[in-house]
C-alpha cells in the first residue's frame, strides 16, 4: 500500500468500521473520511486520532513506514491503559451518538465518584 488513502481504507476494513463509525470516532466527517480514501483530500486531520482507533502505527498510516501494527504504549497503540474497559470494545463506545457518549461519561463519572465516596467512609 503505496499511500495514505489505500492505508487508512485497509486498516478501516480490516477493523469492521464504516466510515461513518471511524468519522464519529475521530471527530471528523464521513466525507472527511471518504475524501482520504479516495485521495481528494491529501492532509489527513486528526492523524493521532484516527491511528489510535484503527489500532495502527502512526508512522506507518501518514508515510508507510515501519510495521502496521504499532508497539505497545506508542502514540498509535491502545495499549494497557489507554482503555480502561476490557469487557467494552472501544468501537462500541465510538459509534455512539456524541449525545450518548456524553450520557455514558457522566453516569461513569457519578459511578467513580460514589466509589470514592464510599471509601472514604
Amino acid at each position: 500500500m503505496e499511500t495514505f488513502a489505500e492505508r487508512l481504507r485497509h486498516a478501516r476494513l480490516l477493523r469492521n468500521l464504516s466510515q461513518e463509525t471511524l468519522a464519529r470516532a475521530c471527530g471528523l466527517s464521513q466525507s472527511a473520511i471518504s475524501s482520504y480514501e479516495n485521495g481528494t483530500r491529501q492532509s489527513p486531520k486528526k492523524l493521532l486520532n484516527l491511528a489510535q482507533v484503527l489500532e495502527v502505527d502512526i508512522y506507518w498510516l501518514s508515510r508507510g513506514q515501519g510495521d502496521m501494527t504499532p508497539p505497545p504504549g506508542s502514540a498509535g497503540s491502545l495499549g494497557e491503559g489507554a482503555w480502561p474497559f476490557s469487557s467494552i470494545d472501544p468501537r462500541q463506545f465510538w459509534a455512539l451518538t456524541r449525545k450518548d457518549r456524553l450520557v455514558v461519561e457522566h453516569a461513569v463519572s457519578a459511578l467513580i465518584d460514589g466509589l470514592l465516596m464510599s471509601e472514604k467512609s
